[in-house]
């Protein structure tokens, strides 16, 4: 058993690896620039009209603070063609319009000359901009060629800037880097030239620990914190205060339908057949097929709006945070978490009872349950004592794979009543973009639905002596 679980869980760390690297991969696809988003948190004193250079700097600086200049991968795969260096450039449209530069002239020397001499001459005029009307002109134009992929478009701007510098006497100084810069442009567009056969084929390099993916998954597998981009507060501390309400929610929704479904699917077994059993399915299976977000708006419409009845609340958990009464504090959860306990419970409570009942039917046509009844055992003895247990094995396997919804939250229910669970925080972090909030929660609910199975497994061979044979 020792080394069937051992398998097992050899076989869940890769498919986790691979739902990383999936989940990984979906943050860097999703459209905005991640460095931009993390300006507002890191950089206060960041604006739309700073500087060019001032706006780079400030990128800069969150890149290297967030880890995200660094390659992606614990390995690369780019183009024989490309400089080493490239990936390190930030920000990312710098970089994508160097990379175009490079497909258009097969010259990557040139093309990080070009921009390393632009960078230049933002650092020395971009300062003194406000002071410098021919500063300010040289700042903008240089920083708009950086921004520029279409090469001619760009050389025609340095040209025009040139003649205009030429033509107002400027200062030495001002038309010697201007000069030099556009130098720059005009080697890299007279430069284009065609690829040897070795530069045609990819370059596969190593970055180890030093990439975004080791970073990310190391942090998350250490709970190191997070910032939250809708309010800088930690990721983390935002998932464990919506997990504690999800499990309440979901776990008492859980253990009534078990119960209840337990008990009503025992009772239909015994009672195969009869009207009355016909009747309490026909009920449960209106139950489920109820959409739950219906069944919700059902529920506040007959218990709390005051058409029908107000005794529970619509949703929320009211002075919850406010109360230091234990007590009090008892009577709102209760208050409060009845209806949105009772919606849930319900639509689960017709799949449980009926899975009992099929179990505990398939029980009653064994061998073993005629032999005893041969043998005069009572049949109240037979069901308590020998059906149920038996009938409870297939229960197990539905009972974990029950699991990750209670981790995972019901979105419906916690939005429709105001709770703040899961559920509710995945929703509203979507809605607001709110990535580093988002990916650790798909990740926290894969793993747990993961070896939520492998326990699942584990429990039945324990308790179940047959499949101990069976491996043995």
């Amino acid at each position: 058993m020792f080394k069937s679980l051992l398998k097992r869980f050899a076989y869940a760390c890769i498919l986790l690896g691979i739902i990383s690297i999936i989940a990984f991969y979906l943050g860097k696809l999703v459209p905005g620039d991640e460095i931009l988003d993390y300006l507002s948190i890191d950089e206060s004193g960041y604006s739309s009209v700073s500087t060019p250079i001032e706006q780079r700097e400030a990128y800069r600086r969150v890149a290297d603070k967030r880890g995200l200049n660094l390659p992606q991968f614990y390995f690369s795969i780019r183009p024989g063609y490309y400089p080493d260096s490239l990936f390190s450039i930030v920000p990312a449209e710098d970089r994508n319009t160097i990379i175009s530069w490079i497909r258009s002239t097969h010259n990557h020397p040139a093309a990080m000359r070009l921009y390393r001499d632009g960078i230049h001459v933002l650092k020395l005029f971009c300062p003194v901009a406000d002071t410098s009307a021919i500063a300010d002109k040289i700042c903008l134009t240089v920083s708009s060629v950086l921004k520029s992929k279409d090469l001619f478009a760009a050389h025609h701007q340095l040209i025009r800037l040139q003649q205009d510098i030429s033509q107002q006497n400027a200062d030495q100084s001002f038309t010697g880097r201007v000069q030099k810069i556009n130098g720059d442009m005009d080697l890299l567009v007279k430069s284009a030239k065609k690829l040897s056969f070795l530069e045609w084929i990819p370059s596969v390099k190593w970055h180890g620990t030093s990439s975004q993916y080791h970073q990310w998954i190391t942090g998350f597998l250490a709970f190191e914190p997070l910032t939250s981009l809708t309010d800088g507060r930690n990721a983390w501390t935002k998932i464990f205060d919506a997990l504690k309400w999800t499990l309440l929610l979901n776990g008492l929704a859980f253990i009534l339908a078990i119960v209840l479904g337990i008990l009503i699917g025992m009772w239909s077994g015994t009672h195969d057949g009869t009207l009355m059993e016909r009747l309490i399915n026909i009920k449960l299976f209106a139950l489920f097929a109820l959409p739950s977000f219906w069944l919700a708006t059902l529920l506040i419409y007959f218990f709390s709006s005051g058409e029908w009845l107000s005794i529970f609340p619509s949703g929320g958990l009211g002075s919850y945070d406010s109360s230091n009464n234990v007590l009090e504090k008892g009577g709102l959860l209760i208050e409060h978490l009845f209806l949105p306990v009772l919606c849930l419970a319900l639509g689960s409570l017709a799949y449980v009872s009926r899975q009992m009942k099929q179990s505990v039917v398939h029980q009653f046509q064994q061998p073993y349950v005629l032999s005893l009844r041969t043998q005069g055992v009572s049949e109240k003895t037979i069901l308590h004592k020998h059906v149920f247990r038996n009938a409870l094995f297939p229960m197990i396997t539905m009972i974990g794979g029950a699991l990750p919804a209670l981790l995972s939250g019901s979105l419906i229910i916690e939005v429709i009543f105001s709770i703040p669970g899961m559920g509710r925080l995945m929703y509203n972090s979507l809605l607001a973009r709110d990535w580093p909030v988002v990916f650790p929660i798909l990740m926290f609910a894969a793993t747990i639905t993961v070896f939520s199975y492998i326990l699942t497994d584990v429990i039945y061979k324990w308790v179940d002596p047959r499949t101990k044979t069976m491996e043995s």
